[in-house]
Order: C-alpha cells, then structure tokens, then sequence
C-alpha cells in the first residue's frame, strides 16, 4: 500500500477484477489494476454511508506534465461534496508514456479502457444500490462521459465544452497518444472500419445497437467558437437537428445547455456543474422513472447508421477531420 503523492489516500493494487470488493462506509481509496498492452487503470472510490439511488462517475481532462504518468482523478471535490457513492477514473493510456498528457482514455486497438470500467462501474452499482449514473466530465473528460454512458439505458452524461469528434485534431496530443498507445499504422480508413466509436460519439448515438438509450445534458460554452463551431454544430447535425442552435436533439435524448463563462475553451465555473448535475438527474428519473437490471453491453459487430445521415457524416468528417493524414 503507498500514499497518492497528490490526493493522499491509500492506493490500493488489485490483481484482478474479483480483488475489487467496495463495501458502503469503506474510506475513500485509490485502487489500480493492470489492464493489458502496459497500461494502468487508476480509479478513485468513495463509498459514503448514507443511501442514494445515484452513482457518480468522472472522468478527468488532461493530466499536468509535471506529474509523469500520475493518476488524476475529477471532479474530485464535488463527488466528495454529494453524499453520493462515487467511483472517478485516470485515463490508462496516460501510464504509457510521459510525454502524454491527454488521450481520451483511448486505449490500444486490442484493449478498450471501457470495458474494463464497466465492470467496475456494475460492481460498484451491486455495492451499493444505485439504480441511476450520473456520468461527468469536461473537454476529454466529457467526450469520454458521453462514449462510456452509452452503455447503460439508467445514465445521464453531463459532458462540460466537450470534444465530440476526435479526428477534426490535425496535430498535438492526438498524435502524440496515438505513438504511444500503438495505433501509428492503422490509417484513417482502416480506424473508421473497424472502431470509429472510440474516437466519434455521432456515430455511437447514430446508431441504437451501440446505446442502450441514456440521457445526456450537454453544457456549451458558447464563447468556446472552436469547439462550437468544430464540435457542437457538426454533431448536432449528424443527429439530425434541423438547426444549430436547438435546445434538443435526438427526439429530447439530448438536451443542450449554452451558457456563456468566458471567451476560447476555457472551464465549466463549478455552481454550473451543480446546477447541471441536478438537471440532468431530474430529467433523468422523468424519462427513465423505472430502473430495471441490465446486463453488461457487448458491442455489435458493425454500425447501421440511418441511410439519410451518412451523407452528413462523410460531408463532416471531410470538412473537419484529419482525413488521410497518415498515423
């Protein structure tokens, strides 16, 4: 056992899934688990003693490059602040190389990040009752809330100035993770064949066999124009909306909130997360006032987008993505 040199609890290294055992009232801990091809999975449990429906999970942005291959955990004081059961996950993809600091918990093409968070999610969910997720994160942190939310029908993302397709980054640390995380060579066209759904949330909400239906509070900065403009706007009409400005999409699965909190991409002040959160978790308990058991998601093995917005898609993706750039 060893101190967090940040956060200061316990970290705790399980050496497999059944090692992971939370109980209610349990102090707060930091665990690790090996999850394939070099990469380390961090997560951060809470585990309150006071009864709640809801789950917490969160997904933090980019890592500071001060701190090499450091698990980072967020939003940490307000999970803590709930009263809610919380389980917060550090990209995995971080641990394999120093020079990252921001990857989108990617993976490699052989190990999905996802899956394994899952797993754990549900039996953090056993543990303690919950019947409702409440999944949040900012930029890389809310592309991922909205990827990883898909899989449970009783979740509601709340993603902050969120990235919603990850080929539209020509250069940076796009490049940088996918040197380190074993993706040079694929291509483009070949990543679009085979796994698109890790890098482009349209097509996972395109297509229902790859969401179970949850709820998502979308939350905009709209003195962010890069990523309205190269984001928000192109997504929306991948899901159909009829104009860029509307407050709802995907028949209300989707609901867009647009505050303004300053100019370029620049943070979520925290009374909007609270505010949002409790949005978010009304609306979700409104549209899925009744939660029955799932069992865990397996992924499809090909997407069926609807046939009228392929075209807005490949209209998309050349406009604003890498395109060819080879990996």
């Amino acid at each position: 056992m060893a101190i967090h040199p940040i956060y200061k609890s316990d970290v705790i290294h399980l050496d497999s899934l059944d090692s992971f055992q939370p109980k209610p009232g349990d102090e707060e801990r930091i665990h690790t688990i090996n999850i394939g091809d070099g990469m380390e999975l961090g997560l951060m449990v809470g585990m309150p003693t006071t009864e709640s429906d809801v789950l917490r999970v969160g997904f933090h942005a980019a890592k500071s490059a001060k701190d090499p291959r450091v698990h980072m955990f967020s939003p940490l004081a307000l999970s803590r602040e709930s009263e809610d059961p919380y389980i917060l996950f550090s990209d995995p993809t971080l641990t394999l190389s120093d020079s990252t600091i921001l990857s989108w918990y990617l993976g490699t093409p052989e190990v999905d990040p996802d899956d394994w968070m899952e797993l754990l999610v549900r039996r953090m969910m056993e543990a303690t009752g919950a019947k409702y997720l409440l999944v949040e994160g900012s930029s890389a942190g809310g592309f991922t809330a909205m990827r990883f939310a898909a899989r449970f029908r009783f979740a509601v993302a709340v993603p902050k100035i969120p990235q919603t397709d990850l080929f539209r980054y020509r250069e940076g640390p796009l490049a940088n993770t996918m040197r380190a995380a074993g993706w040079t060579g694929m291509g483009y066209e070949r990543v679009m064949a085979e796994c698109p759904q890790r890098f482009r949330t349209a097509d996972i909400y395109n297509d229902r066999n790859w969401n179970r239906g949850n709820i998502v509070q979308y939350v905009q900065n709209v003195g962010d124009t890069w990523h309205v403009n190269d984001h928000l706007t192109p997504f929306l009409a991948e899901l159909g909306a009829s104009r860029p400005d509307v407050f709802s999409a995907a028949k209300g699965q989707f609901a867009i909130s647009r505050p303004f909190t300053g100019a370029g991409h620049v943070g979520i002040p925290r009374p909007h997360w609270v505010a949002e959160a409790k949005f978010a978790l009304n609306r979700l308990r409104k549209m899925r006032p009744l939660p029955e058991p799932e069992s865990p998601w397996e992924k499809p093995s090909t997407f069926v987008l609807p046939a009228n917005l392929h075209a807005v898609r490949e209209a998309n993706i050349r406009a604003h993505s890498i395109g060819n750039v080879n990996w």
